[in-house]
């Protein structure tokens, strides 16, 4: 199979976008879960809600893990063509 530019951009954002709502689900239910580990005072006047640090910091840990994936996959796929040839 063809790789292409927009099936590229597509696989790579995709990726992404999954790895975002699951990073996001498994932040959201680690912050339900315990939420003594994301109390951070990064403000000192104020109180971060433990569940939304969770979620946020699952979500954006997830894009990172996401993309980088389907950027592997691109780069595999890259390399099964090459051998084929």
């Amino acid at each position: 199979m063809q790789i292409s530019i927009p099936r590229t951009i597509v696989t790579v954002t995709a990726s992404a976008l999954l790895g975002m709502a699951l990073g996001g689900a498994f932040g959201y239910a680690a912050g339900r879960v315990a939420p003594g580990l994301f109390e951070l005072q990064l403000i000192p006047h104020e109180k971060i809600e433990p569940i939304a640090t969770a979620t946020v910091l699952g979500a954006s840990g997830g894009v990172f893990c996401g993309g980088a994936l389907g950027a592997f996959a691109i780069v595999v796929q890259m390399f099964v063509e090459w051998k084929k040839k």
